[in-house]
């Protein structure tokens, strides 16, 4: 799991959460409010990998971008934050 604005690469462990969550443990600058994925705020750039959500939001980001209050990595993940 790779931070590439922050130049920050840690690895995912299965209870870290969502990524969200993860990049908060990280000490990883992060904007959110809802955390379920509804208002958007939370939006970010995912520059490779793939993610799931869980929940799955109500209005999915933009191409090339993820939701990362309700977003788990499914393999290795590179954002733009």
């Amino acid at each position: 799991m790779s931070f590439a604005r922050s130049g920050l690469t840690a690895p995912w462990q299965d209870r870290s959460g969502s990524l969200l969550e993860f990049a908060e443990a990280c000490d990883v600058p992060v904007r959110w409010s809802c955390r379920t994925g509804v208002c958007q705020t939370c939006e970010s750039g995912l520059l490779s990998g793939e993610v799931g959500y869980d929940p799955e939001p109500i209005d999915p980001p933009a191409d090339g971008n993820v939701l990362i209050c309700s977003a788990h990595p499914g393999g290795p993940l590179v954002l733009d934050l």
